[in-house]
């Protein structure tokens, strides 16, 4: 599901009006106990993308199933239009991705155009690796220790190893105990559309069960004609299932 989160997020921004809104939410794990890094010690940055390729097959392996309600909403400020789609997801392993509609309200175009297409996209996008924060896709430089939601965390910097509509230049934070990605900030590496001059992405992730989940996704694009609009994603879990939970550090 990390995967599944990760291609949703990268979607999703990249889809923002006109069907462009990149969203893209993935990050994994793998089945073993990492112990957490003192603040003596400062691994080598093959070390932290090897744990973070661990963690990521870890989790892709340990969640099996999570419902959740999601609320977008999306606004423009000079023409005075928003938006709001109120959603049940459901995940279950490996790939599937059922979304129900239970409220919407606000302007039809924007949701016409930019959360029926995320929808829409993340259940396409399930079973790929295109968007995947990995090594096959993005390059990644050590930045140093940094704080992140309360935690301690190291700060990575990336760039994509191809021009791609669903690759962002930017900036991950990895949680010091358990690797798994807890931030994600950056702009798409291929611009969108010649209607959209900049995009910036920021998502948040917290800790379930020992999984890292995303929690609330923010974007703002600037649009010819129509100024800066912005999005965001709001997650609430209802339930969590997970095999193993005990093997991901922390939670």
């Amino acid at each position: 599901m990390a995967r599944l989160q990760g291609r949703c997020w990268s979607v999703a921004l990249y889809m923002l009006l006109g069907g462009i809104l990149l969203v893209s939410e993935q990050i994994c794990s793998a089945t073993l106990q990492l112990p957490p890094v003192s603040d003596e010690s400062q691994p080598s940055l093959g070390k932290i993308v090897a744990r973070m390729v661990a963690y990521r097959q870890w989790q892709d392996d340990a969640l099996r199933e999570y419902h959740a309600q999601r609320r977008f909403y999306a606004w423009n400020e000079r023409f005075n239009i928003d938006s709001t789609l109120e959603v049940r997801t459901i995940f279950r392993w490996p790939y599937s991705l059922q979304s129900t509609v239970l409220r919407q309200e606000g302007s039809t175009f924007i949701r016409e155009h930019v959360f029926e297409k995320i929808l829409a996209a993340e259940t396409e996008l399930a079973s790929k690796d295109e968007a995947d924060i990995i090594p096959k896709n993005y390059d990644f430089v050590l930045l140093g220790k940094d704080g992140c939601a309360g935690e301690r965390c190291w700060h990575l910097s990336m760039k994509p190893k191809r021009n791609d509509k669903y690759l962002l230049n930017g900036e991950i934070w990895l949680d010091a105990t358990d690797y798994g990605i807890c931030r994600i900030h950056g702009s798409p590496s291929k611009r969108v559309s010649l209607w959209v001059s900049k995009v910036d992405i920021d998502k948040r992730l917290r800790r379930i069960n020992g999984i890292w989940l995303a929690d609330r996704i923010e974007s703002s694009s600037n649009i010819r004609f129509a100024g800066n609009v912005r999005m965001q994603i709001e997650y609430t879990y209802d339930s969590v299932t997970v095999v193993r939970p005990t093997a991901a550090a922390g939670d």
